[in-house]
């Protein structure tokens, strides 16, 4: 498993990775440290699986913390790639 920090101006999101032979196998919202619920978000880590990519949709209404996701999951892989 891969962690990275991501931030907004409404708190930060630890996002996690979990990668199997080159491919996402899983991404989760591991900590949720922002102003409002991630419940508004939890539907972008099954996007990242399905996508395998970073690339998520936007959330109308949580923009700051779709970004902070965003941000958590590159930097999970970035952590992946040097792993």
């Amino acid at each position: 498993m891969f962690y990275g920090w991501g931030t907004s101006r409404h708190g930060d999101i630890q996002a996690s990775v979990e990668i199997k032979d080159g491919k996402i196998i899983g991404a989760y919202i591991s900590q949720c440290l922002t102003r409002y619920s991630c419940s508004w978000v939890s539907m972008l880590p099954g996007q990242v699986v399905s996508r395998q990519s970073p690339e998520v949709d936007y959330v109308s209404g949580a923009t700051q913390s779709s970004n902070a996701f965003y941000y958590g999951v590159v930097e999970a892989l970035k952590k992946a790639r040097g792993f």
